[in-house]
């Protein structure tokens, strides 16, 4: 089951290829729901409310929540050590050249800085990457840089859906199924960095088609308890551990010792 607030599913794609999308999924026996929105979730249920006003209770043990993201914990410690604003979802508001205002040595690129206009998408990420290379470059070589500013150009966007599913929204170009999917295995393999990692990555896409195996879904007892860790240590543990702060111990550890 899919829960979507909107009309339809990738509503930034359009309607026509919103609709293609939820017709994708349909033939996957994929429930959507548009137009509702999720209220409250627990450990074996979701609550939905329709766009009528109706609330439903759905059990589920498997949740993914894909309606939203959060800044990284790295924001709220650059915040406190520079004085710089956040917007609502923890990113850092940097000058027009990337940097923290009134901190010209820090840059803030990709997920973590927020502009106007610029999605939190991976060419966003790209293209901030590039600028602030050729920032740093020109005051390194005492040159000036090939712009002052950063200006976001949207290239389209692409999404799979499926094994040989696709939408794409290239300008005044929409693709969609095959077509779209091989157009998104030809982009992400060309901008991935080195000949020896796009072949790698030819070869894991074949060993992942040809046996139907996906090593993403293995799940390693580190893994999980790393994450159990970071909970019992409670939210921001993590960002106060990769900013060297020792987390709080219990006060039952504490007698111990």
């Amino acid at each position: 089951m899919l829960i979507d607030g909107a009309d339809h599913p990738l509503p930034v794609f359009g309607e026509k290829l919103g609709a293609a999308t939820q017709h994708a999924l349909e033939k996957l026996e994929v429930e959507v729901r548009s137009r509702t929105m999720v209220t409250d979730i627990d450990a074996t249920s979701v609550t939905v409310k329709d766009a009528d006003g109706n609330i439903e209770r759905i059990d589920s043990l498997c949740k993914v929540w894909a309606a939203g993201v959060q800044g990284s914990e790295l924001g709220a410690i650059l915040a406190k050590q520079t004085g710089v604003e956040l917007d609502r979802a923890g990113r850092v508001i940097v000058a027009p050249d990337l940097t923290i205002p009134g901190h010209r040595e820090i840059f803030v690129i990709g997920d973590l800085m927020s502009v106007p206009g610029v999605p939190g998408v991976a060419q966003g990420a790209i293209q901030s990457a590039h600028f602030i290379a050729d920032q740093i470059r020109a005051r390194i070589t005492g040159r000036s840089p090939k712009s002052s500013e950063f200006v976001y150009k949207d290239k389209g966007s692409m999404a799979t859906i499926s094994r040989f599913q696709a939408v794409a929204s290239l300008g005044k170009m929409k693709l969609t199924g095959f077509t779209a999917w091989l157009a998104w295995c030809f982009l992400h393999l060309l901008y991935i960095v080195g000949f020896k990692a796009q072949i790698g990555t030819l070869i894991h896409w074949f060993i992942s088609f040809a046996s139907n195996a996906r090593s993403e879904r293995t799940t390693t007892n580190q893994q999980m308890v790393g994450r159990l860790a970071l909970s019992e240590l409670g939210t921001g543990s993590s960002g106060r551990l990769v900013a060297g702060e020792h987390p709080a111990t219990s006060s039952h550890e504490s007698s111990d010792k």
